[in-house]
């Protein structure tokens, strides 16, 4: 008899808060977020006191503020979240060797013999008891026969929450999801696939204009379909992860750096490197992270998760700039760093082109008249057309 698959997929809960929580209890009931130290700035993450308010993670400290007033905001602490990754992983080794972990407060497990004759979902409620009783932290669990499914089931239910997702249950459970909520999805394809009615995953799985569909997901759009019905082959791997776990250049400088725009400029080229380092190696990044160390020789650093995974040097480096402009004090610099972290393989992920990567050496009228009718072959009538550049 074939032996089914059984993979978990476990993850974290408002990880970044909740290592604060564990740390300090009096902050359980108390709206948290994780972020920079003026309203500029991004917010990492919020707990779920915050999310009651609408406060959601990648939301800008002023507006977050607006919503919560009695929001309390603590800095990065990576030393400590390196701390609570470290329990989270070590006691998921105790029930398999067959982990991958997909970043600091997620993995996969293939649990298929692990198991011994017991019921998955009892299983994953001895795990979530565990980690909340022993470490306080509250994870959520999928259960399916592949990664990809594993994926989508854990992200149903949180905090807190064990979903079980089979194959037969994808058309029920799976494809009246929004498609914002489709794992891998990029930001910018999501308006895109909506212009031409794709609401819901199962608005994808059934679209038949798959000429349209590739025109925005490349030659991803036959794997994702066969995944969004319920089929992915790729397999649990406990050396995935540590083949590439980050890519980073830093630059000390002898004689530091006074003015801004030097160490802009700094920041500039060492973007540059790792976006060159992070393509040769055919890798996209969901994480950047910025180190400064001033003229008293005291290291700081801020990072900020992408909701996506990208390769795009502007994107990364408006990332960083942020990130810089909440570590400035207006002091001398003696060494400055950027790396990327949170890393996928691109052929893993949607293929995300703008609208003027794939039009070649062209003139700019070119360039326009073809996008202009590339986005319109892709609609039932035209939506765009070319404005009048009067000058007089």
């Amino acid at each position: 008899m074939k032996k089914y698959k059984v993979i978990f997929h476990i993850d974290l809960n408002a990880f970044f808060a909740s290592c604060e929580m564990a740390e300090n209890p009096a902050l359980k009931h108390v709206p948290l977020g994780i972020g920079p130290s003026n309203d500029r700035g991004i917010l990492t993450t919020a707990n779920y006191e915050a999310r009651k308010y609408g406060v959601t993670s990648a939301m800008p400290l002023s507006e977050a503020k607006r919503l919560c007033p009695g929001l309390k905001v603590l800095p990065t602490n990576f030393e400590l979240y390196k701390k609570y990754s470290h329990f989270f992983f070590e006691y998921l080794k105790t029930y398999t060797d067959l982990l991958e972990p997909a970043s600091i407060d997620e993995g996969y497990l293939d649990m298929t013999d692990a198991l011994r004759g017991k019921h998955p979902y009892d299983v994953a409620k001895t795990m979530q008891d565990d980690l909340k009783n022993t470490y306080d932290l509250p994870v959520s669990i999928g259960i399916a026969p592949n990664k990809f499914l594993a994926k989508m089931a854990s992200d149903m239910h949180k905090p807190m929450g064990i979903t079980i997702l089979r194959k037969r249950d994808v058309k029920e459970k799976l494809w009246p999801l929004p498609i914002e909520d489709l794992h891998g999805i990029g930001k910018k394809t999501v308006p895109n696939l909506k212009l031409m009615g794709i609401e819901t995953i199962g608005d994808l799985a059934t679209f038949e204009k798959l000429k349209k569909l590739r025109n925005f997901l490349g030659n991803q759009t036959d794997g994702f379909l066969a995944k969004i019905h319920g089929d992915d082959k790729s397999e649990v791997d406990p050396s995935r992860q540590e083949t590439h776990q980050s890519i980073g250049n830093s630059k000390t400088f002898e004689g530091y750096l006074h003015e801004y725009q030097e160490m802009i400029d700094a920041l500039k080229r060492l973007s540059e490197r790792v976006v060159e380092r992070i393509k040769d190696q055919g890798l996209a990044a969901k994480t950047i992270a910025v180190q400064v160390r001033n003229d008293n020789y005291e290291n700081h650093s801020k990072h900020f998760s992408f909701q996506y995974h990208t390769d795009h040097f502007y994107e990364i480096f408006e990332a960083v700039e942020h990130l810089f402009e909440d570590l400035f004090e207006n002091r001398s610099v003696h060494l400055l760093g950027v790396s990327a972290s949170n890393l996928e393989e691109k052929s893993q992920l949607f293929k995300q082109l703008t609208i003027f990567e794939a039009q070649g050496e062209l003139t700019k009228d070119e360039n326009i008249e073809n996008v202009l009718k590339s986005i319109n072959e892709n609609y039932d009538k035209p939506l765009l057309k070319r404005g009048i550049n009067d000058e007089s």
